[in-house]
């Protein structure tokens, strides 16, 4: 206490002269309408200016949740747009399920490319399940462990996926000339089809592994081969190989009846 008084008394003009100041502000911004605005609106504009860089703290922070919240969300969205599919259309007999995973590495630049994921056999990803992204075709699942799956991509020299095209339905199979990662091969579409540059290239549902329609690209350019009347389409790519971080794996619930009734179809032969 008697450290306290003699704090008070060593230093009784300044502490005087501040009470004063604070008066004096107060009668000032009580007794003047229009700095008393002024000084308000400013006190405002520094404390918005706070929050608005902490929200954005507090955002970057949760970016990671919020992203993961987001896969799981489009993931159920595509579960139930398939269960709608289902219901209203009845001649739809292939049930798929969508599994979410994050990218954490992948390659564009080699012969032989690869993507690997975040979710592996614990949550239910199976070798030669389809892989698609925010924009379209990714490729197929080439193996899987407990917690990491790695995917073939459609830039894989190994890669083959039955597409057609969206316009007429003619289809044929897509692979990669190991070259450009935005252009992949269109072939075995006979010549007297109509095709068309910018016409879209999806999925042709010829398979257990894609559902029919799946986005993949569109068509760059075309030449026809004059010995063998069929043309050779080259694709743009819409999956940009470059900037991939999340997929999603399809699973077809009917995949294991597909492929009896195909194997017991080729033993009759």
């Amino acid at each position: 206490m008697r450290n306290l008084l003699d704090f008070v008394v060593k230093y009784a003009y300044f502490i005087l002269f501040i009470l004063l100041e604070v008066l004096c502000l107060v009668l000032f911004f009580s007794y003047n309408p229009y700095q008393r605005y002024g000084f308000a609106t400013s006190a405002n504009v520094v404390t918005g200016t706070i929050a608005e860089k902490w929200a954005g703290v507090v955002q970057y922070v949760s970016l990671a949740e919020e992203n993961e919240a987001l896969k799981k969300e489009n993931a159920d969205l595509r579960n139930r747009l398939e269960a709608y599919r289902r219901n209203s259309i009845p001649v739809l007999n292939k049930k798929f399920d969508y599994i979410s995973a994050s990218v954490i590495s992948a390659t564009t630049n080699r012969e032989k490319n690869a993507i690997t994921v975040n979710a592996g056999r614990n949550a239910g990803m199976e070798v030669e399940m389809g892989v698609i992204g925010r924009d379209g075709v990714v490729g197929i699942v080439s193996s899987v462990s407990d917690k990491y799956a790695v995917i073939m991509p459609i830039i894989h020299p190994d890669a083959r996926i039955s597409v057609k095209l969206a316009e007429n339905g003619y289809f044929g199979s897509l692979s990669w000339n190991g070259r450009d990662v935005r252009i992949a091969t269109f072939s075995e579409v006979p010549g007297y089809v109509d095709v068309r540059i910018g016409d879209e290239v999806v999925t042709s549902g010829f398979s257990a592994i894609f559902p029919e329609g799946v986005p993949v690209g569109y068509v760059k350019s075309f030449e026809k081969d004059l010995s063998t009347d069929f043309y050779t389409i080259y694709v743009e790519l819409y999956t940009d190989f470059h900037n991939i971080k999340y997929i999603y794996a399809i699973r077809n619930k009917d995949k294991e009846e597909i492929s009896s009734s195909d194997n017991k179809t080729q033993s009759k032969k």
